[in-house]
């Protein structure tokens, strides 16, 4: 291989790796490559030379879940847009926003082992609501110790939101925090890291069910795990909460 083969290859590797949809079990090209990044140190180099200065770095590379990266927060590649899917008028919105993603990992991603093990995970909307919800409670009968920066984001929630409103034809509010974990299920499934579940029915005409990827078990891992709950919440979530399916 010339240096000039291992360009184009880098740009190669890239692509695919920022494609969500691709799949190495699926691209003949994808998985020779994958299997050169392990085996081939110049091409190996020469990549994570050109991501470094990107402003990303790979989180995992296997013939599952391919290239994942992640980017820095500078970086050109980072999602640094959420209106798409997240309307965020103010602090308290995004307050809202930031513990239903902690929660998504936790009820997917609830302890270490599940980390570990591939598989995929079911969750719905209500599932993460619940589960905040819960630790509310918990919080406020004093069985569970609330990092105190953190107070203010989960009063927002557990008090100042209602969990379910609907309009007058029976669709969610974009402002009742079910619709607005749906919201955050909805952009998590845009970049690969959940995807619909149909062999269920969903809960409600207006909510999906979805499963968790390998994608997204690399990126809750990266953060040091068990988990992003752990970031919100001084406890850690029961074994079972998640509802783990292995395929």
């Amino acid at each position: 291989m010339t240096f000039r083969d291992d360009a184009r290859d880098v740009g190669f590797l890239l692509r695919y790796a920022l494609d969500s949809s691709a799949s190495p079990i699926r691209h003949d090209t994808y998985r020779m490559l994958i299997d050169r990044y392990h085996t081939d140190p110049d091409l190996r180099s020469a990549f994570d030379a050109f991501a470094e200065g990107l402003g990303v770095r790979v989180l995992t590379a296997d013939r599952s879940s391919g290239l994942v990266l992640t980017a820095e927060a500078d970086s050109p590649l980072a999602v640094s847009d959420t209106g798409r899917w997240l309307r965020i008028r103010g602090v308290a919105d995004r307050q809202v926003y930031g513990v239903a993603l902690g929660a998504v990992a936790a009820w997917c991603y609830p302890n270490a082992r599940a980390v570990r093990e591939p598989g995929t995970r079911r969750v719905t909307a209500i599932d993460v609501d619940r589960l905040i919800r819960e630790h509310g409670t918990a919080v406020e009968a004093g069985e569970t110790e609330l990092d105190e920066r953190l107070g203010e984001a989960w009063r927002e929630y557990v008090h100042n939101r209602k969990q379910v409103a609907t309009t007058p034809t029976g669709v969610l509010k974009r402002d009742c925090t079910v619709r607005m974990c749906e919201d955050v299920l909805v952009m998590l499934a845009e970049s690969g890291l959940l995807v619909e579940d149909r062999t269920v029915p969903p809960p409600r005409p207006d909510l999906k069910v979805w499963r968790s990827t390998d994608r997204f078990r690399a990126h809750v891992a990266a953060s040091g795990g068990p988990l992003v709950w752990q970031t919100l919440v001084r406890h850690r979530p029961p074994a079972d909460a998640a509802g783990t399916e292995d395929m």
